[in-house]
């Protein structure tokens, strides 16, 4: 997303017959600049805008209990604790792999300080505020007003959803990956908040990800394959036991990251990407940030050791931007519990098509062909599943870690292995 002008950001600017800014948002107009975001009125633009003696915030919603109450009281109380607000799954991730696959956010408090305070200091920034939702761009997109400071009630999806979900969600669902198609519900001019349905303000302590939240949105919705009877549909998802997740037949390659490491908060030209390996994996790399991050796209089928949380045998899994000492430049040089957790974790890609790679029958074939390590195509459907030898020479440092989702002696005897 390219970044505004300085001026471009903070101008509100008067079109038509607009006069003021009760012109451009009548209700909040009434309560007035200062009451907000303090300051002092009338005034010249420098003493207007002084924090220092006038108190003048930038983003009032920084601080939510206290200024956008008592208009919206009800809200501001349970998305203090949302998962936009408080990044739960992440304080998840971090203490499992610090604590024990037995951990949650709940013990990410027990974690040493230097991670609890850097989660603080460095990760709860990214995660915005009601400002960044609804008036503005949010901060990690360079900011700026979307409506010349209108307040929106449902966020801009270019602008807000997917000026934060960029890499992953807005490069699926936008086709931005090379030799991609836009996700067909893109192309249908659908909007996020068709599919995504639950209340994103509410209290999301009781969940320890993303995945554990009440009303996500499932395929089952809008697709229900067994009213239309399909051959492919049920012998991969039979009426009894678990088949196939829909993503692994509908799914296109997606973005994957091979390390992240935390920035040094003693250094201000601190590099936030540092040095990574898995070189093999990043031939076709799309993004490469300094220090040896980089992006890459792939698509990999992996085993669900997960049966409660998610549906499906068989799943996609995604590279996660994580080793062993990333949180080094915090001061935690190593996460005692790594191994706890797969670094190829579970994935729902924005990229959904009804042809893909897997379900190509063009010609009179059968998807089976592109999918099955049997036959004439066996060596190039290996490819798509993840196998320990993938992560053995690729991630050496993470083959224990992710021996359950590794699909080596979950598939039929009968199939090629690597």
């Amino acid at each position: 997303m390219v970044p505004l002008e300085p001026w471009e950001k903070v101008f509100i600017k008067l079109v038509g017959r607009q006069k003021s800014y009760a012109d451009i948002d009548d209700v909040h107009a009434i309560i007035g600049c200062v009451t907000c975001h303090g300051g002092k009125e009338p005034a010249d633009f420098a003493t207007a805008h002084d924090s220092e003696n006038f108190g003048f915030v930038r983003d009032p919603s920084i601080v939510a209990e206290t200024n956008c109450n008592p208009c919206h009281n009800g809200i501001v109380a349970t998305s203090a604790n949302s998962m936009h607000s408080k990044a739960w799954g992440e304080q998840t991730t971090i203490a499992q792999r610090e604590l024990g696959a037995d951990k949650d956010h709940n013990n990410f408090s027990e974690c040493a300080i230097e991670l609890t305070e850097g989660f603080s200091r460095e990760c709860s920034s990214c995660h915005t505020t009601c400002g960044q939702c609804h008036i503005s761009r949010p901060n990690s997109a360079a900011g700026g007003f979307i409506e010349n400071h209108r307040f929106k009630k449902t966020p801009d999806q270019t602008n807000n959803c997917l000026a934060c979900h960029g890499s992953r969600i807005a490069t699926d669902f936008e086709g931005h990956l090379e030799g991609n198609e836009p996700d067909v519900h893109s192309t249908k001019y659908m909007k996020c908040w068709d599919c995504h349905k639950e209340d994103m303000h509410a209290d999301a302590s009781g969940s320890a990800t993303r995945y554990h939240l009440s009303d996500l949105p499932t395929c089952e919705d809008c697709h229900n394959y067994f009213e239309v009877p399909n051959f492919y549909h049920q012998i991969h998802w039979p009426s009894e036991g678990e088949g196939l997740s829909c993503f692994v037949c509908h799914s296109q390659p997606y973005n994957n990251c091979n390390s992240c490491h935390t920035k040094d908060p003693n250094s201000l030209n601190a590099d936030w990407w540092q040095t990574g390996y898995a070189e093999s994996a990043t031939e076709t790399d799309v993004h490469t940030g300094s220090g040896g991050y980089k992006e890459f796209p792939d698509f990999k089928i992996g085993y669900n050791y997960d049966h409660k949380l998610h549906k499906g045998k068989f799943i996609v899994v995604r590279h996660i931007p994580i080793v062993r000492d990333s949180y080094s430049p915090w001061g935690h040089d190593q996460l005692a519990n790594y191994d706890v957790r797969p670094t190829w974790e579970y994935t729902s890609p924005h990229n959904i098509q009804r042809f893909t790679p897997q379900t190509d029958t063009t010609g009179g074939g059968y998807c089976f062909k592109n999918c099955h390590a049997k036959g004439d195509s066996a060596s190039i459907n290996i490819d798509r599943y993840l196998w320990q030898s993938d992560v053995d020479t690729d991630y050496p440092d993470e083959s224990i870690a992710n021996m359950p989702v590794v699909v080596d002696d979950k598939l039929p005897d009968t199939w090629q292995k690597p």
